[in-house]
């Protein structure tokens, strides 16, 4: 009897500690040691209040991605687009339910006639971007959250939870389809040599354009992040195991780094090659690509869970969740912050903004949330416009050249607004 109490007094007490502990894990914590490694750890010095997210007008020679066909426009994932956003409340061209919620970015073919939008219906389907008739839907056989990526052939390559990558012609017909280890539920890249490259389970694939493996690495957990792609071929990837990963020309690590939490969203590269990730220990990292040491690390009071982007003057843009839900503007030399802004939040930490912004030719930044709304702040800060949706989105919007304007959300629906006048 006198055992069975102790049990009891012992479980009590594990199970105060344990709410302790979480109780410590959600509050913002206002001191942070600094890195083991070095590098300057930052905070936002108002204590996460922030003023808004734009810097003014954006610089003319920043590298712009010519077509949205991949996560975030390119294989560095900078999320940058050459159209120009409407200056107020866009009109609504159209709306097509395909079926399931939509979590993917949507992009579009090279001549950007036909939207290419995965759903967690388990499937792909084509649509004509001016009138959203659909021209064909293929089934995956599973849930599909990776982002298509489209060749300069027209070529569309698409990962599913049915643990496969497929090859689709314009048509709509599968060209080839591999198995993968894992689920293949994060965005492909295209190298210059047209190796699609993307992670499935723990492992990292480098599939050429007939369908056969290149070569392959593994980590140790879960790869959640879309790999990207430096200049040079370098690969960069993302794990639960806590470890972002460099692989060199070899396709063999040549460095690791521990950042000590998840890293659930694509790496973004900077023009000055600087590597960016954010944790779910809430922080946006910068690495220096030929080592992997530790630049800085930023504070952001939450968790940092999808793509990041870089504006075109060099800024970190960044989703953060809960307790204060935000996207935020961190300055890339030194992680110092340049602006936020919060949105409605419900306390959660589960809840809040996924990812980073788009930002288009005006220095316009564009980024959706899950209280079912799509934000658009211009260059000096001041909110534009706000229009609302029927579920969380969580997928990047895309900005087609002329300004047509793609939203994909949770309700399973794609929406179409006209390009601005």
């Amino acid at each position: 009897m006198a055992r069975a109490r102790v049990i009891v007094l012992v479980g009590a007490v594990l199970t105060i500690l344990a709410g302790i502990a979480r109780w410590w894990r959600a509050e913002p914590r206002t001191q942070a040691a600094p890195p083991a490694d070095g590098g300057t750890f930052r905070e936002d010095p108002e204590g996460g209040a922030g003023t808004g997210l734009g810097v003014g007008d954006p610089p003319d020679d920043a590298a712009v991605p010519r077509k949205i066909t991949m996560l975030h426009g390119d294989s560095r994932r900078t999320h940058r687009a050459s159209g120009v956003a409407p200056r107020s409340t866009p009109e609504i061209a159209w709306a097509r339910d395909v079926g399931g919620p939509i979590e993917a970015q949507v992009t579009a073919s090279p001549d950007e006639r036909t939207l290419y939008v995965a759903s967690l219906a388990g499937t792909l389907t084509a649509l004509g971007k001016d009138d959203g008739d659909v021209h064909w839907t293929l089934r995956l056989g599973d849930r599909a959250y990776a982002t298509p990526c489209v060749g300069d052939d027209g070529t569309i390559y698409q990962g599913s939870d049915a643990k496969k990558m497929v090859a689709v012609s314009p048509e709509g017909k599968v060209i080839w389809s591999l198995d993968t280890a894992g689920d293949a539920d994060t965005g492909p890249a295209l190298a210059d040599d047209g190796t699609v490259v993307f992670a499935a389970g723990r492992m990292v694939y480098g599939v050429g354009r007939h369908g056969q493996v290149v070569w392959r690495f593994a980590t140790k957990r879960k790869v959640f992040a879309a790999p990207a792609l430096d200049a040079s071929g370098r690969v960069f990837v993302a794990s639960q195991d806590h470890h972002v990963y460099a692989l060199g020309p070899e396709h063999r690590a040549i460095w690791s780094v521990d950042l000590d939490a998840d890293v659930d969203g694509a790496p973004a590269i900077g023009d000055d090659q600087g590597v960016f990730v954010g944790t779910d220990g809430d922080e946006v990292v910068r690495l220096n690509a030929d080592d992997g040491h530790v630049v800085w690390r930023t504070k952001v009071w939450g968790y940092v869970r999808g793509a990041l982007s870089i504006a075109r003057n060099g800024d970190v843009l960044a989703g953060v969740y809960g307790p204060s839900p935000r996207q935020v503007r961190l300055r890339a030399a030194d992680g110092a912050w340049v602006g936020s802004y919060a949105v409605q939040g419900t306390g959660a930490r589960e809840f809040g903004v996924h990812g980073g912004a788009l930002e288009d030719a005006r220095g316009t930044v564009i980024f959706g949330t899950q209280a079912d709304d799509v934000i658009a702040v211009d260059s000096g800060g001041k909110l534009l416009w706000r229009v609302v949706t029927g579920g969380d989105v969580d997928a990047p919007v895309t900005l087609l050249s002329d300004g047509t304007l793609v939203i994909a959300s949770d309700d399973g629906l794609v929406r179409v607004y006209r390009p601005a006048p």
